[in-house]
């Protein structure tokens, strides 16, 4: 879906909506995470592996990502909210989030409707200036890189700009110094998310991971995530786990992918996992691995949460796993930290929200079928953290 960089690349991950869920271990895997031989190779040690896996599957507690503060200095304030593509769910979930909790903390959130156009993000921004606006939100998430001039005029004119879920929290520090012109950021986890599928594959095959992933390295935290996942292979088996990484921007997702696919699983049948970097490729690797005629020996694990492919995982097709978010809870951690900017509290280093890995034993908990909203337990958990926070409650 994505024409237009970085950005760009991300609307389409999201857009094509394909959620994926994480299955429990296959008949190469000891279901205990010990040492199991399989008919790949030597016994491995996956313990490690599933014990990560096991604490990402559980459900997560609210967490205070910084000290209290009164949001009644914030009351009566205005924010534009321009989210990187307003047809998408995942930003319709998190803009409808933030207008909810904007309402209860007593700001107005205006919505700057758009189809994910570099040029719509850059009205949004000077919509947000010509409203004489409190604060701008690039949600989840415009590229500050493509819009220099008009951070820099947002800047001028005292309105602070806030990044979210653009940039890992690894990489905030240096997103700091590579954008002066944005207030504060909201981090995202998408590292994490790569050590996570590749755990997963670890303790899906019993140690014994072959695996073909797919990036797209336009998208800032794409080379990050395909680092992550095989440095994670390395570190817990690297006498018997590899990755192939290869490169496909997300405008040829629909002419390339599964032609590559079908090519590199047939020129090596002993690959035993595809993995997209965001899960919108998910439609295009099932092609590939069908027109290769390896559905019974290829398994998929992925990233966003999108409801499509988590149902995949209950229709036992292909996707095992998938590590999703909670998404109306990152909708109230961009508040908070909004908040924190609007009330000169200091914004915290991180939103602490979680990830949650789903496959075969947790994946109804999304609903059957999948609601991406759902999965991640209580919502009013962390909305009453939050109000608690803001001295709401």
């Amino acid at each position: 879906m994505r024409r237009n960089l970085g950005a760009h690349a991300l609307t389409a991950s999201l857009a094509v909506v394909t959620a994926l869920g994480l299955a429990g271990c296959s008949e190469g895997a000891s279901p205990n995470g010990a040492a199991a031989a399989t008919a790949s190779g030597p016994a491995v040690d996956t313990s490690a592996a599933k014990a990560e896996i096991d604490k990402a599957k559980a459900l997560a507690t609210f967490t205070a990502p910084g000290p209290a503060f009164d949001v009644s200095k914030a009351q009566g304030k205005t924010i534009v909210n321009v989210s990187l593509n307003s047809t998408v769910p995942f930003n319709q979930i998190v803009d409808a989030a933030m207008g909810e909790a904007g309402k209860e903390a007593g700001v107005k959130v205006v919505q700057f409707t758009n189809q994910g156009q570099v040029s719509q993000w850059i009205q949004g921004v000077q919509s947000g200036i010509a409203q004489k606006a409190d604060a701008i939100v690039l949600e989840g998430s415009p590229d500050p890189k493509l819009l220099g001039p008009q951070l820099a005029a947002a800047k001028a004119a005292g309105i602070p700009v806030i990044s979210t879920h653009l940039y890992d929290e690894s990489y905030v520090e240096t997103a700091k110094k590579e954008q002066p012109n944005i207030a504060a950021f909201v981090d995202a986890h998408h590292y994490r998310a790569g050590t996570l599928m590749a755990d997963y594959a670890i303790m899906n095959s019993g140690g014994h991971v072959n695996a073909y992933f797919v990036t797209s390295n336009e998208v800032q935290p794409a080379a990050g995530i395909a680092k992550a996942f095989k440095d994670e292979l390395a570190a817990k088996c690297p006498a018997t786990c590899k990755a192939e990484i290869v490169n496909i921007p997300i405008s040829d997702w629909a002419t390339k992918v599964a032609t590559q696919v079908q090519t590199a699983l047939l020129k090596d049948p002993s690959i035993n996992y595809v993995v997209p970097v965001f899960d919108g490729m998910t439609s295009f690797l099932t092609t590939g691995i069908t027109q290769a005629g390896k559905t019974g020996s290829v398994k998929i694990v992925a990233y966003n949460g999108t409801a499509s492919v988590m149902k995949m995982i209950q229709d036992k097709n292909l996707v095992v796993a998938e590590v999703g978010e909670p998404l109306e809870w990152l909708g109230w951690a961009n508040m908070d930290q909004v908040l924190r900017v609007l009330t000169g509290t200091e914004p915290v280093a991180s939103e602490k929200t979680p990830l949650r890995v789903f496959d075969s034993t947790n994946v109804d908990e999304a609903g059957k079928p999948v609601n991406q909203k759902d999965g991640y337990g209580d919502p009013n958990q962390f909305k009453d953290g939050y109000r608690t926070l803001w001295g709401l409650k």
